[in-house]
């Protein structure tokens, strides 16, 4: 599957990067995930270089996940305002991404059992009356910590 859409910068008009760098490297992140969505960040960004700059990108603490879902949302709401449709779904979903028993992802907690390691997605997205989508309204990825063994506990 191949992107069409190129114009990232519609969608985060109000991010505003503390080095232009890191914008030029977040566009270029985002082009090579949507041209292939089902790819790992190693297939998809092409290269070693290209893969470890992605994480490093991701790693930055000037990056908010939060702050790009917002302007994401944002220019959704924008969309909506200007789209020729008598009504908007928001249609929502819960998606499970599942990394296996991988236990170097730091910060990765459980979903669907104690052995599988990942985290639940869940989104909002509006989509029109004539089933264009315009966008994410709304995202939060959960994940469950690994429940105490009992026998621990007791004394």
């Amino acid at each position: 599957m191949t992107a069409e859409y190129k114009n990232w910068q519609e969608e985060f008009v109000d991010i505003n990067f503390t080095d232009q760098r890191l914008k030029s490297r977040f566009f270029k992140i985002i082009d090579a995930f949507a041209a292939s969505p089902g790819k790992s960040t190693w297939a998809a960004t092409g290269s070693r270089s290209s893969a470890k700059a992605a994480y490093r990108f991701f790693r930055n603490s000037e990056i908010s996940k939060d702050e790009l879902l917002d302007s994401i949302s944002r220019a959704t709401v924008e969309k909506i305002k200007c789209a020729n449709a008598e009504w908007i779904l928001a249609v929502q979903d819960t998606t499970a991404v599942g990394f296996g028993d991988r236990k170097a992802i730091q910060g990765m907690g459980y979903y669907c059992s104690t052995e599988q390691r990942g985290m639940l997605v869940h989104s909002c997205i509006a989509v029109t009356d004539q089933g264009i989508p315009l966008g994410i309204i709304h995202q939060e990825t959960n994940t469950r910590e690994k429940p105490k063994d009992d026998s621990q506990t007791k004394e």
